[in-house]
């Protein structure tokens, strides 16, 4: 398994069959078309006018709420720093603290070294690329993968991170995706038409789910079995999108095209046999009034951003603010997040009115919205990690499993390891079109990755994962004590003679804390009977990469 008794990978050596039961107990984290292009140049949509920024809602305004709510707790019992901070880094910048950030923060003032480290994060360039994977992966897990070509979704997280950093409110970056118009590898704002294929329901489906909260896709072709949606209204939304032309390319999905198909109204399916054509319908928002027939592609679908994203729309600001409460709390007010019908319970309905009301006042600030729910000691809450179910709903955070890309963050932090992409297979008589090989990254993106719209209780750990952390040929590679090897642990153990002082260290570097005084002892105990220093500092490293806690948020 380890460098130095490696006869294949699969092969576990008795020494890493002892300690690998350390792996599972330290913290005890637990579970946690084709045709013409219209348009040469797109026409850029107008975006929604920026608003006056006015705050008025506090951190600690928000915990007052939280437990006027909770009857059962009366006051938040705080984490400890180190917990807090690798939470704060992982929620906020998606990579654990580094060694020398982890410093710095403890050996700032108490009073506002909390408040500070959030500012600090809040302004890292990751912030915007942890909030663009996370609703980049909301647009992408549920489109159906088309025919001879390959998705590619990296414009858009760069573009969306870009935005975000900007502090580009939200109601216009919504606007900008539901209007997007041209190539997605040079308009990435274009994304979420073309790689929905221009198809008018699932753009209606999706976009109502999506930024909405609202699941009117069950109306597609009856009225909603279990809420207020009739047909009628769904497929008056699919009419914004019955122009949209998209023309996708062999094996170049960046290559998609959106455009006006220059004609056509949409036409209801008939109910009795949805291959026939039924009554013609008017672009309408929901239970709003019909916008007209007549337009083009772009001026329906600017049409439907200005009513979707308007202050007045009962769903936007709070599907959104739903969404990003769950991302730091672990569960949102409803649960699922892209389902805010009457039909499910809320949670804290006056905290997320409170939150639901200050991101419009805010001018749809997102940045404004986390830092109040991560200044909140709700947030900063210790984290149970056995017997959660005997503490009260909403009593703390929950903890919860990483998503793909922190776990490969979390080990470029700790290992350094590389993003590999192997070269692209050349087409063949047999394969004409090669699928894409993923690099380092992508690959622990897809095998630890999870619908960011699932309940937590669905985003399960399994097989692939384990076998990916326990006897991934890169990460053996970086898992090398020899001091030739380039690796931080070789360097670690050069610098560091004192064995007691380079667990500590290891510790800190790979799970940014310090080591229990029952584990230092346990660690220390395993380094000084291994066959060598440098073999069991290995087993030590692959049993804190393989821990529970190294791939769960807490």
């Amino acid at each position: 398994m380890l460098q130095h008794t490696r006869p294949g990978f699969f092969c576990l050596t008795n020494r890493v069959l002892k300690f690998a039961v350390l792996a599972a107990g330290f913290a005890g984290a637990g579970s946690a078309g084709t045709g013409a292009v219209f348009a040469a140049e797109p026409v850029e949509a107008p975006r929604p006018v920026q608003r006056q920024v006015e705050h008025s809602l506090t951190s600690g305004q928000l915990d007052s709420l939280v437990l006027q709510e909770l009857d059962e707790i009366d006051d938040f019992q705080l984490a400890g720093d180190e917990e807090f901070l690798r939470r704060a880094s992982f929620d906020l910048i998606g990579r654990p603290p580094t060694v020398e950030e982890l410093t710095e923060f403890l050996s700032a003032p108490t009073v506002d070294r909390r408040e500070h480290a959030i500012n600090r994060l809040l302004l890292d360039p990751a912030w915007g690329t942890t909030q663009a994977i996370y609703w980049s992966d909301t647009i992408s897990f549920r489109v159906p993968p088309p025919e001879l070509t390959f998705l590619d979704y990296r414009p858009l997280k760069k573009w969306l991170a870009t935005e975000l950093n900007e502090g580009t409110p939200w109601d216009r970056i919504v606007a900008d995706l539901l209007t997007g118009t041209g190539e997605v590898a040079t308009h990435p704002d274009a994304t979420f038409v073309a790689y929905h294929q221009g198809n008018p329901t699932k753009l209606a489906a999706e976009t109502a789910r999506i930024f909405l909260g609202v699941q009117i896709q069950c109306a597609e072709c009856h009225d909603h079995p279990f809420d207020h949606w009739k047909r009628e209204q769904f497929h008056q939304l699919a009419a914004f999108f019955v122009r949209s032309k998209v023309k996708m390319p062999w094996n170049e999905g960046p290559k998609t095209v959106v455009s006006d198909a220059g004609k056509g109204e949409y036409r209801m399916p008939d109910a009795m046999d949805p291959r026939k054509k039924g009554a013609e319908m008017p672009p309408a928002f929901l239970a709003g009034n019909p916008v007209g027939t007549g337009r083009s592609d772009l001026e329906r679908r600017r049409e439907l951003a200005t009513l979707l994203t308007a202050p007045e729309n009962p769903w936007f600001a709070k599907s959104t603010v739903n969404r990003l409460w769950a991302q730091l709390m672990g569960r949102g007010f409803y649960d699922p997040v892209d389902d805010l019908s009457a039909a499910q319970v809320q949670h804290l309905p006056a905290v997320h009115e409170a939150l639901t009301a200050e991101f419009i006042r805010s001018g749809f600030d997102v940045r404004h919205i986390v830092r109040l729910i991560v200044g909140t000691r709700a947030y900063q809450q210790s984290l149970a990690t056995s017997g959660e179910q005997e503490r009260p709903l909403f009593a703390a955070a929950r903890t919860g499993r990483l998503p793909g890309d922190a776990v490969y963050d979390a080990l470029l932090t700790a290992l350094e390891l590389p993003d590999v992409r192997p070269p692209t297979p050349k087409p063949t008589a047999a394969i004409r079109f090669p699928v894409p090989p993923k690099s380092t990254r992508e690959t622990f993106a897809a095998i630890f990755g999870y619908d960011p719209s699932l309940s937590p209780a669905h985003r399960m750990r399994n097989m692939d994962q384990a076998m990916l952390l326990m006897n991934g040929k890169q990460l053996q590679q970086q898992i090398d004590s020899r001091p030739d090897s380039g690796t931080i642990l070789a360097g670690l153990l050069q610098e560091e003679s004192d064995n007691a002082k380079a667990i500590h260290q290891l510790f800190l570097i790979v799970l940014a804390r310090a080591p229990t005084l029952a584990e230092a002892r346990l660690c220390l105990a395993h380094v000084e009977q291994a066959e060598s220093r440098g073999a069991g500092f290995e087993d030590l490293l692959w049993s804190l990469i393989n821990s529970a806690e190294f791939t769960t948020r807490r």
